[in-house]
C-alpha cells in the first residue's frame, strides 16, 4: 500500500481501489480530522455535556474516531464515548497503526485491543473495545449494507456524524439520498453532521433527508466543506438552498446498485432537465 506524506506531517496511504488519499495531503490527514470532522460537530462542547456518541462512516486508518477521542478527553476527562465505525477494508486499519501518529500514537494500544475482538453479528465481522467510559464498535463491510443492517439499533442515537467516504465521482454509492436518510435516521434531533464535500449533488441529498446545510471549513482544498444538522434551521441554510435547488442528487433506491448505475442514473436526469432548463441554470457538481 503506497504511502504518502501530508503537510501536517502525517502520512496516510493511497487506495489501491479508488486511487485516492484516505486523507488531505494539501491540509495534512490529522489536521484535517480535528478542522473539518471534530471542529464543526461541536465534539468538545458535546464532551463538555458529558457524552459524545459518534457514527464514524468509512473509518479507514481510524484518524478521525482517533482525534474525537483526543479532543473530546482534553474537553472532559470524565466524558462517555460511544464509536460506531463503519470500514470495507479493516486491513487498512491494521496497517495504518504502523505509520507515525505523533502525539496520536497514545491511542494506538486502543485500536490494536479493538482489532483483536472479534464475533460475527448480522453476518459483518464486528470488533469490539470497551474500557468503561469508552466503547468502540467496528463493523467490517460494505457500507451500505452495514447501516441499513444496523441503523434499527440506533434510532435517534448518535450526536455526531463524521461522513468520510472517498469522493462522489469514485464513490456515489456513499452520497445517496437514500444514505442519507438512513443517517438521519441514526442521529438525535439537533445532531451534526460533517464532511469535506461541497458537492450540490450532495448538499441537495442533505436537504432532502432533513437536514440544514451549511458551509463548513475552507482547509487543504479551494471548496469549503459541509456541515448539516438534523432539523430546520431556516436563517443558517437559505443561502445554500438556493444554489443548490436544481441541483441533482445521486439515488439507489434499493441501496444495492452498482457505483457506474448510480452515476449514469444522475447523468440521465441531467440531461432529461438541461431540456427544460437553460444549461447555466443546472448545477453539475
Amino acid at each position: 500500500m503506497r504511502r504518502v506524506r501530508t503537510a501536517d506531517g502525517s502520512t496516510t496511504f493511497i487506495s489501491e481501489r479508488y486511487g485516492e488519499p484516505y486523507h488531505s495531503i494539501t491540509a495534512g490527514a490529522f489536521t484535517e480530522s480535528v478542522e473539518k470532522f471534530c471542529k464543526p460537530c461541536g465534539v468538545s462542547e458535546l464532551a463538555r455535556s458529558g457524552r459524545v456518541n459518534l457514527l464514524d462512516v468509512c473509518f479507514g486508518l481510524g484518524y478521525n474516531s482517533v482525534a474525537l477521542i483526543d479532543e473530546a478527553l482534553r474537553s472532559n476527562p470524565d466524558v462517555r464515548i460511544f464509536i460506531l465505525a463503519v470500514e470495507r477494508d479493516v486491513d487498512v486499519t491494521r496497517e495504518g497503526l504502523s505509520l507515525d501518529w505523533g502525539h496520536y500514537g497514545r491511542y494506538k494500544p486502543i485500536l490494536r485491543s479493538l482489532l483483536s475482538s472479534f464475533y460475527v453479528f448480522k453476518g459483518f465481522s464486528n470488533f469490539i473495545y470497551e474500557d468503561g467510559r469508552l466503547g468502540i464498535r467496528l463493523v467490517a463491510g460494505e457500507s451500505r449494507k452495514v447501516l441499513r443492517a444496523f441503523s434499527p439499533d440506533y434510532s435517534n442515537f448518535f450526536n455526531a456524524v463524521f461522513h468520510d467516504p472517498f469522493s462522489p465521482k469514485v464513490n456515489p454509492e456513499m452520497w445517496t439520498l437514500e444514505v442519507f436518510r438512513l443517517i438521519s435516521g441514526m442521529m438525535e434531533k439537533g445532531a451534526r453532521l460533517s464532511t469535506y464535500s461541497s458537492s450540490s449533488a450532495v448538499r441537495k441529498a442533505l436537504f432532502m433527508s432533513g437536514f440544514s446545510v451549511y458551509k463548513g471549513v475552507r482547509l487543504g482544498r479551494k471548496s469549503y466543506s459541509t456541515v448539516a444538522v438534523k432539523g430546520d434551521c431556516p436563517s443558517v441554510s437559505a443561502e445554500i438552498r438556493e444554489k443548490v435547488e436544481r441541483a441533482v442528487p445521486y439515488r439507489d433506491p434499493a441501496l444495492s446498485d452498482a457505483p457506474r448505475l448510480i452515476a449514469s442514473r444522475r447523468d440521465g436526469c441531467i440531461y432529461i432537465l438541461s431540456k427544460a432548463y437553460q444549461p447555466e441554470c443546472l448545477s453539475l457538481n
